[in-house]
């Protein structure tokens, strides 16, 4: 949600294009391809044609100091020009060192440029978001909500020069999972599958493959639908092994759980065959779907209403930066799995 002063990332862009430009920039948020893309388009509009590489300068704010970014933002550019300066990590800065840094943004000479990234949402209170907000442009990225998916990834594809329908695209989500950087990599791998053919098909997905992303992706919901605590517990530090944030996380979490809501509701009615439940829900596999049919038995509705409840205030206290996100997510997860300690305590 956009707060007080935010710039939307489409209106800065506009603003790039017609070679209009801010001295400082903070890009915020869980979204992290949409950031390195907007990146690499204010570098292309800002430095231009750059072949030598020396009108940019990149640090980590793990491992750097204030002062090696201010004496870089303020050294004038060699035969002229451009530079740009880039901060990753931005927020891993000391408060001695970002209140240094906010009390220098209003001197940045005309020609340079300073981009700040944020892994998470930027906290309101800083010294340095809000000098930010007066000297230059913030925005907060956030990846698509879980129903705004397929017709993302249709987007992607048509912005590739194919078109894919909602079968299809539903198809690779179940396959890859929502990481937003590993979707595009199997969108430009089935851009490539299909050549000079127009429109990438259901058919194509499948045969793309993806069987090994499918399997993490679906084993960590079925292991929640059983309440396997350790298993859960397992994946979900094998996905933090592999790179998955917990942003990108949790909406998979709140997946499993939806999908329970809306099985036992259409189960309830009564009105659809159990083949027309499963369609609706985009679950496949038959072993799969047999472990959805127990896991309903499983979930009362007490269950699955206070699974929900838990599911927001995790989702609050991450977008609000109250708490640690990876600790969040694994106390929710353990909730979750709260059958399993009954089941321990009986051996």
């Amino acid at each position: 949600m956009a707060v007080l002063n935010e710039t939307t990332l489409s209106s800065l862009i506009q603003g790039w294009g017609k070679g209009l430009f801010h001295r400082v920039y903070l890009l915020g948020g869980p979204d992290t391809l949409t950031k390195e893309e907007a990146l690499s388009r204010l570098k292309k509009e800002f430095l231009g044609n750059d072949p030598s590489g020396m009108g940019l300068d990149s640090f980590d704010g793990n491992d750097t100091t204030v002062g090696a970014i201010l004496s870089a933002v303020n050294t004038l550019p060699f035969f002229g020009g451009r530079r740009l300066v880039v901060v990753k990590r931005a927020m891993e800065l000391s408060t001695a060192d970002t209140n240094r840094l906010a009390d220098g943004l209003s001197t940045l000479p005309p020609t340079n440029c300073l981009v700040l990234l944020w892994d998470e949402k930027p906290d309101q209170r800083s010294v340095l978001v809000q000098a930010v907000r007066s000297a230059g442009a913030l925005t907060t990225l956030w990846p698509p909500f879980e129903n705004q998916m397929p017709a993302w990834v249709m987007s992607r594809v048509e912005s590739a020069g194919k078109r894919m329908d909602r079968a299809a695209a539903q198809a690779l989500l179940d396959a890859v999972g929502p990481s937003l950087p590993d979707l595009v990599q199997e969108i430009g791998k089935l851009v490539l599958y299909v050549k000079d053919r127009p429109s990438i098909a259901l058919e194509d997905v499948e045969a793309c493959g993806g069987t090994r992303a499918t399997m993490r992706f679906m084993e960590w919901e079925r292991s929640l639908w059983r309440k396997d605590r350790v298993k859960s517990l397992g994946l979900l530090e094998l996905m933090r092994s592999n790179g998955d944030p917990t942003e990108k996380l949790l909406p998979q979490l709140s997946r499993a759980i939806q999908k329970l809501c809306l099985g036992k509701a259409l189960f309830g009615e009564n009105t659809l065959a159990k083949k027309q439940v499963f369609d609706r829900l985009w679950i496949r596999l038959q072993d799969a779907q047999t472990d959805f049919e127990k896991a309903l038995a499983l979930w009362t509705w007490g269950d699955l209403l206070g699974a929900l409840d838990r599911l927001v205030e995790a989702d609050v206290s991450m977008k609000t930066g109250r708490g640690s996100p990876d600790a969040d997510l694994t106390r929710l997860v353990w909730s979750l799995t709260e059958g399993e300690v009954v089941g321990l305590k009986r051996r």
